[in-house]
């Protein structure tokens, strides 16, 4: 029998209990064949409880961490396996074997759109022990040449002066790691690096980020990396995968966040990039999900940022990870992110030197205010697959319009570099390789990441006629003859003349290696006086794995280094965990100041595995002169005619700096000294005119100027949710079969005008429901108000309608200045009322809790 909504008695169903009953049992069966799954051989867990965690965790319930959480820790980054086991592969039947389906890069030109999220400090956040956890196995290096025989007689084997390193310069914090409390690892190594902006610093490691203001306060995190993504849908929402590099556009102002996808069906690889609206990182991003590789395995991406894209390396393996087949180029239509618009990419790989990829490259990452000369080709560097005595050069030249080319110019350079030596037993070169004190053993030595130039290649423009141009990058190689042997950190000052098409040359380079202990997992950076600060780690039998920091003063005799300061010295070892450390480190210069470097590195608090923090220093020359100091464009932006302030417009400057008015109508941008054009618009709120249509500015140094805006459109009306009254059916707050419901819906005026009489008329295509009352009107709605229907809607579900079925409704809203329709979806039969689980559940909205 159908029941109406007139129909107010109890019922009971038998076939629905029945069917409840089954769902449930099948339901508690699977988990509990999920949780006692044998894991992979080659795979990892950590404190496992089994199916009972997992079943709690199912009905988010979050047990005890230490006794009870489940998590697959991932280790991964740089090329190791995730364990060693008998039977994995050397490295050289790695780089023997070949892939025949191999056919190099497949450009799709075709844009990718974007989606444009609220700001970060309003979306729902992931905490990371809730993120997904993807365990993939590690793809296995290609064997590096060893063609470099003794020692570097050149190296300099003595500290340097005092005064020619950096000095801390007052800030010092945690960083994402077990130094901030409640966070706990779920992943190896911690693929540390940060960067610092204008008014903030972001630190991704890994499959975590948290963002902190220039004094080491900390505003947001930690976070799922996925967090951010999950507006976007797709691969990017639903992995978590890490390799995490976070960019800072200097001359537009923006943070670049990205992270990759690997395993992902239909597309192996992706890499998720989401670029700031404006110059907050707790802002809106517009997030883009570019498929690098629908087969292989795109792995160790790095994004440097140059004017006419986003440049990215990053290693192709196929997909398990046992052969490596190119390394490749990828260039992202930087002007295109900027606005948000849809933006196309471009890949090459690299040439290859006697039939062996190019391995371990890294592309020119702006950080001076003065930009390359105009059209000038991007840099990749990176060590030769065959010799030690040489680098590899390349020069990368886009256009995009309206057939994109990429091209690439490829020499060598003239440069030594070598290979670290492993000193762990059992014998697994470049796994367990750097020493540390007991209570570690051999097998506990730690991954050195040889052949690669580490992150990152740092450019400057230092003008002049000729041009200046400088890079600044760092190897780790074999030190000086000592018992155990040891590894040293090799770095090197590039120069370049403004042209397109030379090959860089080596100005000065020189390997640090002033003792018996293992350096290596440097980052360097130039001020923009030509200082450079060099941060590493630095282990050995007697010292304990820790952060040190140097540099040197451009007035200093060409090769050389100051005196080693000691920025953490490690409190513990490493005993386990994979042998992994670091991945990479993040060496990066304020760019507000052009002095003040910001170094982030990992040590371990205690002895142990998979207990990795991570801390944030700041250090400074003395002599560098700060850059004049930025400016402040600021002002109020308001509709007309209802004078009411408007939240989310964004006021850009010519130049891409941007920032997003507050919910007063307020805006600010931070801004080096210059003349700017400036504008106002947000199509999202259907602001269609903005007066004055453009303002030009002259910013001085440390001044503010203000700029007002006054817009005029049109409303626009959406969806605000919905609530459900079923006190005449089941009263269990679900829509269920064979029932009648009162729906409430939400509208909000989203736009740039006052709304009035408003009305509606509720209609849905799904079988089985039926609309009994479908129309009400609404109260009218100023700018950003919200209101429900004057007259609830109704509507009756059948007898046969399918428990779980989304019901799918259309809202034909008129009104005075239009119409329009809102659709929307409710769920059904999925669940009952919210449920309180007591002290131990996990609300997402609660990052402190572990």
């Amino acid at each position: 029998m159908k029941r109406n909504c007139s129909t107010r008695s109890a019922f009971f169903v038998p076939r629905i209990l029945i069917g409840l009953l089954l769902t449930t049992v099948s339901v508690i069966l699977a988990l509990f064949a999920f949780g006692l799954r044998p894991l992979d051989d080659n795979k990892w867990q950590k404190d496992s409880p089994g199916w009972f965690g997992r079943l709690a965790s199912a009905f988010g319930v979050h047990l005890n961490s230490q006794k009870f959480a489940a998590l697959e820790v991932r280790r991964r980054g740089g090329g190791a396996p995730t364990s060693k086991v008998s039977g994995d592969p050397t490295q050289a039947a790695a780089q023997g074997t070949t892939s025949p389906t191999y056919t190099g890069p497949r450009n799709n030109l075709r844009p990718v759109s974007s989606v444009r999220t609220l700001p970060l400090r309003n979306m729902p956040a992931i905490p990371p022990l809730l993120a997904p956890v993807r365990i993939e196995r590690e793809p296995i290096r290609p064997q590096p040449p060893t063609d470099l025989k003794g020692v570097d007689r050149s190296a300099q084997t003595f500290q340097g002066a005092v005064i020619s390193a950096p000095s801390p310069a007052g800030v010092s914090f945690e960083g994402v790691g077990v130094g901030i409390p409640g966070f706990v690892p779920t992943s190896n190594p911690p693929d540390t690096n940060g960067r610092v902006g204008a008014i903030q610093y972001v630190q991704w490691n890994n499959t975590s980020f948290a963002i902190w203001d220039k004094s080491g306060t900390r505003l947001y995190g930690p976070v799922a990396g996925n967090t951010l993504f999950q507006p976007l849908g797709g691969a990017c929402a639903t992995h978590n995968d890490g390799d995490p590099v976070v960019a800072y556009d200097i001359l537009s102002g923006r943070w670049i966040l990205s992270q990759f996808v690997v395993g992902a069906s239909p597309a192996f690889s992706h890499q998720c990039i989401a670029v700031s609206a404006t110059g907050d990182a707790l802002g809106s991003y517009y997030l883009y999900d570019f498929v690098t590789d629908s087969t292989n395995f795109v792995d160790y991406p790095k994004i440097g940022v140059w004017p006419d894209g986003y440049y990215m390396t990053g290693h192709v393996f196929n997909p398990a990870g046992t052969s490596f087949l190119a390394g490749r180029i990828f260039v992202f239509e930087r002007d295109k992110m900027l606005q948000g618009l849809p933006a196309r990419q471009l890949q090459a790989d690299l040439k290859k030197y006697s039939g062996k990829p190019q391995y371990g490259f890294l592309p020119s990452d702006l950080d001076s205010l003065t930009p390359p000369p105009a059209g000038e080709a991007a840099f990749v560097i990176g060590p030769d697959p065959v010799t030690n005595n040489s680098l590899d050069s390349t020069r990368v030249a886009v256009t995009w319009g309206a057939t994109p080319t990429i091209t690439l110019s490829e020499t060598k350079i003239s440069a030594t570099w070598s290979v670290p030596p492993c000193v762990g037993s059992p014998s697994n070169a470049n796994f367990n390789c750097v020493p540390e004190p007991s209570p570690a053993v051999e097998a506990d030595y730690l991954d050195n990441l040889s052949f690669h130039l580490m992150y990152r290649l740092p450019y400057r423009n230092f003008g002049g006629s000729p041009v200046q141009e400088s890079l600044v990058g760092n190897i780790s190689v074999k030190g000086s003859s000592s018992n155990p042997k040891h590894g040293a950190i090799r770095w090197y000052e590039f120069r370049n003349a403004g042209s397109s098409t030379t090959t860089p040359s080596v100005f000065q380079a020189s390997t640090y290696d002033p003792d018996n202990a293992y350096r290596w997992m440097g980052s360097i950076a130039m001020d923009k006086d030509q200082n450079i600060a060099l941060g590493y780690s630095k282990s050995s039998t007697s010292i304990k794995p820790g952060i040190y920091v140097n540099g040197r003063l451009r007035t200093d005799p060409l090769n050389t280094m100051g005196a080693e300061a000691t920025m953490v010295a490690g409190p513990g070892v490493q005993i386990g965990g994979g042998n992994r450390w670091g991945d990479y480190s993040g060496m990066t210069l304020d760019p507000v100041d052009q002095c003040t470097f910001f170094y982030t590195n990992e040590y371990l608090p205690t002895d142990g595995e998979f207990n990795w923090a991570t801390k944030v220093s700041t250090y400074k020359f003395a002599a560098c002169v700060p850059a004049p100091a930025w400016g402040t464009v600021t002002g109020t932006v308001i509709s007309l005619p209802s004078r009411a302030p408007l939240s989310g417009v964004l006021v850009t400057l010519n130049n891409g700096y941007a920032g997003a008015t507050n919910a007063d109508g307020v805006y600010s941008i931070l801004v080096p000294p210059g003349a700017y054009t400036a504008t106002a618009a947000d199509a999202a709120r259907n602001c269609t005119s903005a007066s004055p249509p453009s303002a030009s500015l002259v910013v001085t140094t440390g001044g503010t100027v203000t700029q007002n805006f006054s817009m005029t459109g049109g409303s626009n009306l959406e969806s605000n949710g919905f609530t459900i009254d079923d006190s005449s059916g089941n009263h269990n707050g679900v829509i269920n079969s064979n029932e009648c419901v009162n729906l409430n819906i939400a509208l909000k005026n989203n736009g740039c005008a006052d709304e009035r009489r408003i009305s509606a008329t509720l209609t849905t295509t799904t079988p089985g429901v039926t609309v009994t009352r479908g129309s009400s009107s609404y109260p009218n709605l100023v700018i950003d108000e919200s209101g429900v229907n004057n007259v609830p809607f109704q509507i009756q579900t059948s007898n046969s309608f399918v428990c779980g079925t989304n019901i799918e409704f259309s809202l034909n809203l008129t009104y005075a200045s239009g119409n329009k329709v809102v659709a929307f979806t409710v769920p059904t039969c999925t669940g009952g009322p919210s449920q309180t689980f007591g002290p131990d559940s996990l609300t997402t909205s609660d990052l402190t809790q572990n």
